[in-house]
């Protein structure tokens, strides 16, 4: 019976890879039930990676022996990546809009980064390789940053508001709602806007997007720790050109502030405890805590799930290879837990209301003890009808496949007998567990975790995974041509599809183009929010520009445009070029549930009903039309 179990154990790669396929065929089987194009792209990267590992595992193919590439040809990929970069520069200056000719360039510049990793040697190859990849992330992160009038995202004008009036003040009692009790990024961007002298958006790039390109450097330093040199590397190129990194790195914010001290302590964490403990990290790895627990709350809790998760995984193996109770990470996880949840109990969620802790807990609360809701709004037969093509939806999902594809590969390559580690087992466990709250809670209703904040946290563990089995998988062939095509294939297929994602790309989407509201405004849209905004204040504006551009510079909120609104006399109606080919979002109401999105281009034809009104703004931009 021991043997059987020893047996098992040995081989558990192999038979979690075959649980994966029957799992990742349920997965897909859903998609006739509920068509969600994530449950499809998951339950395919599922099924074809554990499918193709079985393959590999049962035929045995032959692995060769690394080929070095001459010392011209290396010169030859390092010219051909500066004609492509320059390239890629001149087309963002010469465009109002990112073309797809960019997004193309920009991907073969990461091919031939991918594969100069690839055959690199010794030092001076791989610092060449490592400054590539931080022009890399400069490059798309700056191509979304540069060209918005304003600083681009959502959640980015909020802040960005904050920022201005903490630096204007010098007091974090200015912060709306529970952000006076998370103030480190806030009072960084203030600070950097008063000593250097600089606009907001300025401060913003030297306070956050800066450290964050950077900050993929701790990604790399932890993958070479534990598997060398070209797979760190290819690990800080996946992170730095995955779409949700694109985003957080080009909209400046408190996430990205918390994905910036995540990577940092993550990788002191890896330092502080391997090989040996050592104090000095630890004693860092404490003071980063504190800093990330007064940073953001999302980032904080995403923390504490990875280092339980990494703490639980050393026990397990601990239990089940090693037969000792031997676990890492027991003192650090204790400290995390216990300030996270003294600074919850501190919080106040809205000023003179229920603290963090209470929120969380009762609303989780009221999640487990009513009924299951497992309702996806596109079930309803209206509204699948109203899906976008297939073909639109999986494209922008296919970066996201391909990461768990490779991902699920390097897992398994971790957890079996030839690579086994109790580090790879924590890695490999500790992604489970995310990827497992990401997916799973949203399925089960539990949609409060703010599951689209996760992804660059989880990218961390996943783009290590994935850069370990693609230099595996580059093995099994045999010519160094072969290897070459795969590397780059892989790599300019990679990129295309995470940078064009409507995840990364709101401004210029490739694809979805009617079902994507960009955030990304232009000069001439804000500064003109910006003149109208000291002559009235009766403004009637599409949701995006009112709810983010006109409700910063208007001392009144803005009426925001619906579908079959009235106008009203003495109002005035800001119409943007943008509205002509480009969507607008307003919600369906649906019988016993939430409202749910939708979109539609006002268009032409709306255009030109208000040339009946009186201009009384105009810029290539923007106009102002009162309603007499």
């Amino acid at each position: 019976m021991s043997i059987m179990v020893s047996n098992t154990l040995n081989k558990v790669d192999c038979l979690l890879a075959a649980l994966g396929v029957v799992f990742g065929i349920v997965i897909i089987s859903l998609y006739a039930v509920s068509p969600t194009i994530h449950i499809f792209s998951i339950g395919m990267a599922l099924t074809l990676s554990c499918y193709l590992y079985l393959v590999i595992t049962h035929v045995q193919f032959p692995i060769y022996p690394q080929q070095n590439l001459s010392r011209k040809w290396k010169t030859v990929l390092d010219i051909s990546f500066l004609l492509l970069f320059s390239l890629s520069l001149i087309i963002l200056h010469y465009s109002e809009y990112r073309p797809f000719s960019y997004f193309f360039i920009y991907s073969l510049c990461v091919g031939s980064v991918a594969v100069s990793i690839f055959f690199s040697t010794h030092k001076l190859d791989y610092l060449t390789q490592y400054s590539k990849i931080i022009l890399l992330s400069f490059n798309i992160d700056y191509s979304i940053f540069n060209l918005a009038g304003f600083i681009p995202g959502a959640d980015s004008w909020k802040q960005a508001k904050m920022n201005y009036l903490l630096s204007q003040t010098g007091n974090i009692g200015v912060l709306f709602d529970k952000e006076m009790y998370f103030p480190v990024m806030h009072i960084q961007t203030a600070i950097m806007n008063i000593t250097s002298n600089v606009s907001l958006k300025d401060a913003s790039n030297f306070a956050i997007i800066i450290p964050f390109v950077l900050a993929s450097s701790f990604v790399y330093l932890t993958s070479k720790h534990f598997f060398g040199e070209r797979v760190g590397l290819f690990t800080m190129l996946l992170v730095s050109i995955s779409d949700f990194n694109i985003y957080w790195g080009s909209a400046p914010q408190t996430t990205s502030y918390g994905i910036i001290l995540y990577y940092l302590l993550i990788y002191i964490i890896i330092k502080a405890y391997f090989p040996k403990p050592n104090p000095k990290f630890v004693s860092l790895s404490i003071f980063l805590i504190f800093m990330l627990t007064i940073t953001q709350a999302v980032s904080s809790f995403i923390f504490v799930t990875t280092i339980l998760s990494l703490f639980f995984g050393s026990v397990f193996y601990s239990l089940i290879y090693e037969k000792s109770t031997i676990s890492m990470f027991r003192n650090i996880s204790l400290v995390s837990v216990i300030a996270l949840l003294q600074w919850w109990f501190i919080v106040v969620f809205s000023k003179g209301k229920e603290s963090l802790f209470d929120v969380v807990v009762s609303t989780f609360y009221n999640h487990i003890t009513g009924p299951v809701d497992l309702y996806r709004p596109e079930t309803v037969s209206i509204i699948s009808a109203m899906l976008p093509p297939f073909l639109e939806r999986f494209a922008n999902t296919f970066g996201l496949f391909l990461f768990l594809f490779f991902g699920i590969i390097g897992s398994l390559f971790c957890l079996s007998s030839k690579y086994r580690s109790k580090t790879n087992f924590m890695f490999v466990f500790s992604l489970t567990i995310l990827l497992g709250i990401t997916f799973c809670f949203p399925f089960f209703g539990l949609r409060d975790i703010l599951p689209t904040r996760w992804f660059s946290f989880e990218y961390f563990f996943l783009s290590i995974l994935a850069s370990f089995s693609i230099f595996k998988l580059a093995a099994y062939f045999k010519s160094g041509r072969s290897r070459l095509i795969f590397i780059s294939i892989v790599f300019i297929v990679f990129s295309f599809f995470m940078s064009a994602s409507t995840v990364s790309n709101l401004d210029s989407p490739l694809w979805l183009k009617n079902n994507t509201v960009s955030t990304t405004f232009t000069l001439e849209e804000v500064s003109g929010a910006k003149t109208l905004s000291k002559l009235g204040t009766n403004f009637i504006a599409d949701p995006s520009f009112g709810n983010l551009v006109v409700n910063s510079y208007s001392k009144r909120y803005p009426t925001i445009f619906s579908k079959d609104m009235r106008f009203n006399h003495g109002s005035v109606f800001l119409w943007r070029s943008f509205l002509e080919k480009r969507p607008i979002e307003y919600t369906i109401p649906l019988v016993g549930h939430e409202s749910i999105p939708s979109h539609i281009v006002l268009g032409q034809i709306f255009h030109s009903r208000l040339s009946q009104y009186d201009k009384i703004y105009d810029n290539k931009d923007l106009s102002a039309y009162y309603i007499s």
